[in-house]
């Protein structure tokens, strides 16, 4: 029983240390695909520590991939593309080494995330969505990201803030003749300070 309640009391105890609300949204730029992502954080009264977690939608890209002009039909198309959805869910935290010792609203932090990707394989062949995503084969894997990064701080109550460091994006299976999409990840947020 003493287990349960320390389970139940320490995440209370843990977010009331953390008193300063953001939540926003970003782009994501690697060299596996791109893509948007969702993410709320918490951060301390002391300015040192964020727990942040995010929602992302990753749109990876295919190694031969590429954009045709057509000129019979004066459109352009993409070729040799593939149809694959990741998913993360990641939770983790920002670490502000410096907090306190910069002057203006510049913060560099480190950061380390983990949780469980969803990934959506599509059909390569089809002449519309419901032909390459209706049988589309999904699964379950862990990953995270880790690296560094600025966060900016507006006097607007908004904040911008850019990572850079490598996605960690193992896959349970194989998806379009890979196991793994791992690689360096640009990640930009445009975050709102709640009230």
């Amino acid at each position: 029983m003493k287990i349960i309640i320390h389970f139940l009391v320490f995440p209370i105890l843990l977010l009331g240390q953390f008193s300063k609300t953001q939540y926003g949204l970003g782009l994501d730029i690697g060299s596996s695909g791109s893509g948007i992502f969702f993410n709320h954080m918490w951060t301390n009264t002391t300015e040192t520590m964020s727990l942040i977690t995010e929602f992302r939608f990753f749109d990876v890209k295919g190694d031969e991939e590429t954009i045709v002009y057509d000129y019979w039909t004066n459109q352009y198309s993409t070729v040799g593309g593939q149809n694959l959805v990741l998913l993360p869910m990641l939770a983790g935290v920002n670490y502000y080494p410096f907090a306190g010792d910069i002057a203006n609203n510049f913060s560099p932090f480190v950061t380390l995330r983990g949780g469980p990707i969803f990934t959506i394989d599509g059909e390569e062949t089809g002449d519309n969505f419901m032909e390459r995503w209706s049988n589309s084969q999904t699964h379950w894997s862990p990953g995270g990201f880790i690296g560094g990064g600025v966060e900016f701080k507006w006097v607007n109550l908004s904040s911008v803030i850019l990572h850079i460091g490598v996605d960690i994006l193992p896959l349970s299976q194989t998806a379009d003749g890979r196991k793994d999409y791992s690689g360096m990840l640009i990640h930009i947020a445009f975050n709102r300070f709640r009230k």
